[in-house]
């Protein structure tokens, strides 16, 4: 055993001294942290963009103004509550947001029901000023003053050639080099490239559907046309459709001589509904942020299980191939045996793993506390649900479960190869094997006790990180006991393989060993 411990000792600080080591701990969550910041950046960082309106029906120009303000009300409203979280007195989390976010929410559903009637009621009653007024009493002492976003989408001036009254067909071909950047267009004082244009013919009613209408081919040209050279940003094509689309509904209310205030308070009635767990305590049924914070917590702990394993396994490989390559091994093996040495490896590489997952937590720990903001607390409180639950230990187990099981694997493939290259072809197949869990580890969580995740369960490669994705769902007993026992009973064979292979591989140079020869060390009483 002692030799064992100074073999491990030796592993350990041989990869904890080098640079390289903690160059690759410290990008992991210098990387995070960039992206973090980076989102932040461009979130802030939108440019003005221009559009043209062009509605040759002279309908629907007031719809698209609503679209417009919808979405720069939008982008007031998410502004505003994230200063009420960053500014707010109380420190409870869930309730800070709840009562933060249920204006803003219920102003959101009213202009989805109805764009129209939303903003006017939100700009008749005050529009921010009084929900500035209103939340005057959550703010700490010496809040700074709200900085209002700026408008995004800026009607342009309509350029000196284009007829407005010209076919359609003909318009878009004037305004084509500005879709294209090749001319610029603006506003006043400012110019830029053109961002969209709407336009809207002339016989635009003649295209809408109707319930019981006969399907009609698909024709660029029919309806309203949206030009816009940006194909991933759908906000506003999807805001002008909706607004357009409610006053088109109005108008066929009033053709049906219907109340059209009557039929908006309709549309803006709901009922709330409550997520309920049957599983929880009497009086705590009420599923919680934290509850649901909790059922996708197992993703990040795969994660940060895969990302682990694979870089400590990577470790063992590579030490392995490199001490063979230069006959450092066979000075090792002459002090020690090779069960010793097999085992001072897996044991000092593993606390080389358990010193980068230290390091990140601290890493993220110290930026939670340095950098205080509303996202960071959220990410802080997350952190302090997920700790105080009953994962941790399930996290620790499949850790070292899942560790021993693969540094086994690959410490095997290590004294089978003489250069990394030959190992990197025989470990291909077993970093497949680890994708295909981490592929579906959003659909276990959406429901982790159907009969296929089940069967995946007990696949011993697979156990470690499926069953840690099941592990908030409260996986039945019979999986969770007889997973653990097949996984147990794994690791002991593939330990025992490994230290046969590891023994008679770790000297052998040339060619790797055939798949007959495997089987004949096996079955060798040495």
């Amino acid at each position: 055993m002692r030799m064992i411990w100074l073999i491990a000792s030796r592993e350990y600080l041989e990869n904890v001294r080098t640079k390289g080591f903690w160059i690759t701990i410290l990008i992991f969550p210098v990387i995070f942290i960039g992206i973090y910041f980076l989102q932040s950046v461009l979130s802030d960082a939108t440019p003005t963009r221009y559009y043209l309106l062009i509605d040759q029906s002279g309908k629907y120009e007031q719809a698209v103004d609503v679209a417009i303000e919808r979405n720069h009300q939008r982008r007031v409203l998410q502004t505003f509550v994230q200063y009420l979280l960053d500014n707010r007195i109380e420190n409870d989390f869930e309730l800070t947001a709840a009562n933060a976010s249920t204006a803003a929410d219920k102003l959101v559903d009213d202009v989805d029901a109805n764009q129209v009637a939303a903003l006017d009621d939100w700009l008749s009653n005050g529009g921010l000023d009084f929900a500035l007024v209103m939340a005057t009493p959550y703010l700490k002492p010496n809040s700074p003053a709200f900085e209002q976003p700026e408008n995004q989408f800026f009607l342009a001036d309509l350029p000196d050639e284009v007829d407005i009254s010209a076919p359609p067909a003909d318009i878009v071909k004037a305004l084509r080099p500005y879709l294209t950047g090749q001319k610029s267009i603006g506003s006043d004082d400012n110019s830029g490239p053109l961002f969209a244009l709407i336009l809207i013919p002339k016989n635009v009613d003649e295209f809408i559907n109707r319930p019981g209408a006969t399907p009609q081919a698909p024709n660029p040209s029919a309806g309203i046309q949206y030009w816009a050279s940006n194909l991933t940003d759908s906000r506003l094509p999807e805001a002008i459709a909706n607004s357009i689309n409610a006053e088109i509904r109005k108008q066929e209310y009033e053709k049906l001589e219907l109340n059209t205030e009557l039929v908006r308070n309709v549309q803006r009635t709901r009922m709330p509904l409550n997520q309920l767990d049957p599983s929880a305590a009497l009086g705590e049924e009420a599923v919680s942020m934290a509850d649901t914070f909790r059922q996708f917590a197992p993703i990040g702990f795969v994660y940060l299980m895969f990302i682990s394993l694979m870089q400590n396994v990577q470790y063992l490989l590579s030490n392995t191939i490199e001490e063979k390559s230069n006959r450092i091994i066979e000075v090792l093996l002459a002090s020690v045996t090779a069960g010793e040495l097999m085992m001072g490896k897996l044991l000092g590489i593993g606390l080389a793993g358990l010193t980068t997952i230290a390091v990140w937590l601290l890493s993220f720990y110290l930026f939670i506390t340095l950098y205080d903001s509303s996202d960071t607390e959220l990410i802080s409180q997350i952190l302090e649900v997920v700790l105080s639950s009953d994962l941790i230990p399930w996290f620790v187990f499949y850790y070292f479960a899942g560790y021993a099981l693969y540094s086994g694997v690959f410490l095997a493939i290590g004294s089978l190869c003489n250069t990394l290259k030959e190992a990197q072809a025989m470990m291909t197949p077993m970093i497949m094997i680890q994708v295909v869990p981490l592929a579906t580890m959003f659909f276990i969580v959406l429901d982790p006790n159907n009969t296929l995740v089940r069967i995946m369960s007990w696949f011993p490669l697979f156990t470690p990180y499926v069953m840690m994705n099941r592990a908030a769902a409260n996986p039945p007993l019979v999986d969770v006991i007889g997973t653990t026992i097949m996984l147990i009973a794994s690791i002991v064979l593939v330990l025992w393989m490994s230290g046969k292979i590891f023994k008679h591989g770790v000297l052998r140079t040339g060619q790797p060993p055939k798949i007959i020869e495997l089987f004949r060390l096996f079955r060798s009483p040495k």
